[in-house]
């Protein structure tokens, strides 16, 4: 009786995680937490390509699977899943790729009875063409699964040297440059359009009590500016680099809390379709209350301070963010560690799991 209740309050979980996947598919949350399978509708290559292979073949793909054998006892297929999802949201993930094939589940249960497997789950299907697909399915203890999670990677550039460019060219990831489009030494436009696999935010100076006289040259956005002077900042700014996807603050620990300042800066932002990184750590931000109002999209995230950890220790607690959240970012100095750590830190995300994307993709979860 407590098996068949089991198996009934699974089913439940299984129904109101879908209903809240169908209603509320383009929701950030959706987004984040879920896999893209469950939360999109829209058609994709990869969905055609993946309606082209056989049942069990597609069936394989959409899990991930990372092994498969035959156990004798049992009498079943088991098939081993990569850490970074829980038992249940691949059971979802499953059942919402039988029931698009033309499928149907016909039992599903979660199983606890065997200590030495991490996560585990019986599922018995009906495929189209008739007959039965009986499965166990194990979720590694060690193998993540690839795309478990995201991390954003950044530069701070205050310089870009012939060697910095060589450097950021050899990374096989994508990435973000945050630069300052004014007053910038001669050329820097230049050789930023020679780096490889980047994405530009402009970092724009901000009202703070940190600015001085000496920062009126990089043209920073102050409260005292009316509307028409920090739209004009912007779209110069924009000028400079036409393919820039957003804006990140510099600075600007005071200018996240004034919301007539926002309102002003968020506007042209609007008008030219960029995002909008709050990158000042101060918690009286008003960036989120005031984004809801405009058709664009904000984040925050804390990048490197030397004032409070090694660089080593900020990125490993970026990497267990990652790995512990689905979703983190880190925005590290460019220069010579900073490059140095971002050489080695393909491999370490790659180990858990985890994908390096750029500030833009990482605003879009």
């Amino acid at each position: 009786m407590s098996k068949i209740k089991h198996i009934v309050a699974l089913f439940i979980v299984c129904g109101i995680i879908a209903a809240i996947v169908y209603f509320l598919p383009k929701t950030d949350f959706g987004k984040q937490w879920l896999p893209k399978s469950i939360v999109s509708e829209e058609s994709s290559p990869e969905a055609s390509a993946q309606d082209s292979l056989p049942f069990v073949d597609g069936l394989k793909s959409e899990l991930q699977v990372l092994s498969t054998r035959f156990n004798k006892k049992k009498n079943l297929d088991v098939w081993t899943l990569g850490k970074g999802s829980t038992i249940i949201v691949y059971l979802l993930q499953a059942q919402r790729f039988i029931q698009a094939r033309g499928g149907n589940v016909l039992y599903m249960e979660e199983l606890h009875d065997n200590p030495n497997v991490f996560q585990a789950a019986r599922l018995k299907v009906l495929k189209p063409e008739g007959d039965t697909l009986d499965l166990e399915l194990q979720v590694s203890e060690n193998v993540f699964r690839s795309n478990a999670s995201v991390l954003a990677v950044s530069f701070q550039v205050t310089e870009l040297t012939p060697e910095q460019i060589v450097a950021l060219n050899k990374l096989e990831y994508p990435f973000t440059l945050l630069v300052t489009p004014f007053n910038m030494p001669e050329g820097f436009v230049t050789d930023v359009k020679h780096v490889k696999h980047k994405d530009v935010f402009l970092w724009l100076y901000m009202e703070s009590n940190k600015l001085n006289k000496r920062h009126n040259k990089y043209r920073p956005i102050r409260i005292h500016h009316t509307e028409e002077q920090i739209g004009e900042i912007i779209n110069e700014a924009k000028t400079v680099f036409p393919d820039a996807m957003g804006v990140a603050t510099r600075f600007g620990e005071q200018a996240v809390e004034h919301k007539q300042l926002l309102q002003a800066t968020f506007k042209p932002l609007e008008a030219h379709k960029l995002a909008f990184v709050d990158l000042s750590l101060n918690k009286m931000t008003k960036v989120q209350e005031t984004c809801k109002d405009f058709k664009i999209k904000c984040n925050s995230t804390a990048p490197y301070n030397p004032d409070n950890s090694t660089l080593g220790d900020y990125v490993k607690h970026k990497l267990k963010d990652a790995r512990k959240n689905g979703i983190a970012s880190m925005v590290i100095p460019l220069n010579d560690e900073g490059l140095d750590m971002a050489a080695t830190l393909q491999k370490k995300a790659e180990a858990q799991g985890t994908s390096i994307v750029n500030l833009s993709t990482f605003i879009s979860y």
